[in-house]
């Protein structure tokens, strides 16, 4: 005699689970080559395009709490893409910048090389 799980004979239920299985499984792999193929087809770091901008300020975040860095320079600053504007704080696209050595870098109003992603072009660094 065939159990029941939830009104269903487990026969049913391993006919369901054998039906639905690779229906799963083509579903996460399909998912998982999509990824692959869209982060190959965008460009990396290194090759995005740049633009000129303006360093609108420049401040050092003091984190008093936890084990790690504690100050962060937070440098904001202005600049422009195919006629649209955008404001980034990012100064290193990995990583976190000595925070003095930033702050003499990019000063409030300086004129800087601003690099985007071309994707996206709100995703920004001052440095690669």
């Amino acid at each position: 005699m065939a159990g029941h799980i939830g009104g269903l004979d487990t026969t049913t239920v391993s006919l369901i689970a054998f039906c639905v299985a690779p229906v799963v499984i083509v579903l996460v792999v399909s998912s998982r080559v999509m990824r692959r193929r869209s982060r190959a087809s965008r460009p990396l770091a290194a090759d995005w395009p740049h633009t000129s901008g303006t360093v609108l300020s420049a401040t050092v975040q003091v984190n008093r709490q936890g084990a790690g860095r504690p100050e962060t320079p937070i440098v904001l600053y202005a600049y422009q893409v195919d006629g649209r504007f955008f404001q980034g704080s990012r100064v290193k696209l990995r990583g976190i910048a000595e925070a003095s050595a930033a702050l003499a870098r990019y000063p409030a109003g300086a004129c800087v090389t601003v690099y985007y992603d071309p994707a996206d072009p709100a995703h920004s660094a001052l440095e690669r």
